[in-house]
Formats: C-alpha cells, sequence, structure tokens
C-alpha cells in the first residue's frame, strides 16, 4: 500500500505531513478523511478492529473517514457506520482526495508508487510527499 502523507487544514491555511497507513498483523490499513478521524481509524485498526468503534468528529456524514484494508485475500473498504468492512472486487483501489487521479494511473499500468507521485501533481493542494509505502 503507497500513500502520501499530506493533511491540509485550508481554513486554516497551512498543511503538515502524518502517518496515514499502518501495518497490523496480516494487514495493512490506510485511512483518508478528517485527521483525528484517520488517527483514530488507525489507531483501532492496529488494535484488530476489536472494542467499540471510536467517537468520530463528525456524525452527520458518512464521509468523513474511509478507510482501506488490505488482506491477503484482497482490499477491503469501510466507512463510518458499515457493520463491517466491504471487499472491494477489483485489482487495485485508492482513496483520498487524489485517489481517482492514482486510480486512473493504475488502470494504465502504472506501479503504485508512481501512481501516488502523479496524484500528488494533479491534487496538490491535498496530496504532497513524503510517501509512505507498507508491504504484506
Amino acid at each position: 500500500m503507497v500513500s502520501d502523507s499530506k493533511v491540509s487544514l485550508a481554513h486554516k491555511g497551512f498543511s503538515y505531513p502524518a502517518i496515514k497507513i499502518v501495518k497490523a498483523g496480516k494487514m495493512v490499513i490506510g485511512a483518508a478523511g478528517d485527521g483525528g478521524d484517520c488517527t483514530r481509524f488507525l489507531k483501532w485498526g492496529e488494535n484488530g478492529f476489536k472494542g467499540a468503534e471510536p467517537k468520530w468528529t463528525d456524525t452527520t456524514s458518512d464521509d468523513q473517514i474511509v478507510g482501506l484494508v488490505l488482506k491477503e485475500d484482497g482490499i477491503y473498504l469501510w466507512s463510518r457506520g458499515d457493520p463491517e468492512p466491504e471487499k472491494v472486487l477489483a485489482e487495485f483501489f485508492a482513496i483520498g482526495s487524489g485517489g481517482k487521479a492514482a486510480r486512473i494511473a493504475l488502470m494504465l499500468d502504472v506501479d503504485p508508487i508512481k501512481a501516488v507521485e502523479l496524484a500528488c501533481l494533479v491534487d496538490d493542494l491535498n496530496s504532497g510527499p513524503p510517501l509512505q509505502v507498507l508491504e504484506l
């Protein structure tokens, strides 16, 4: 799994690098959305998604946090309120503000690292280096 590390607070006028993917046992877990919610999702995932679902910043929207879970048997997508992650029936997937750009690059047979680099170029307001790379 490959991710950028840029978190943008456009309304505050700054951005900073943060961890967006973690390895937990036989899973690699990624998150996109509200920075605090992403951190809570990654920590929850590092604990095997045991215990109660974390308290999210905004409970009125289901797109404040989106999780991607890579396992040996495939890719799973999770969003707030889902009882469990849903299996993505695709060879690859990408989330976040640069997700569509990365997916189109992957469709053109670009390797995952280059796909995220390209996504950062076209979504430079919300996506940026350094890249993070984790394998199962």
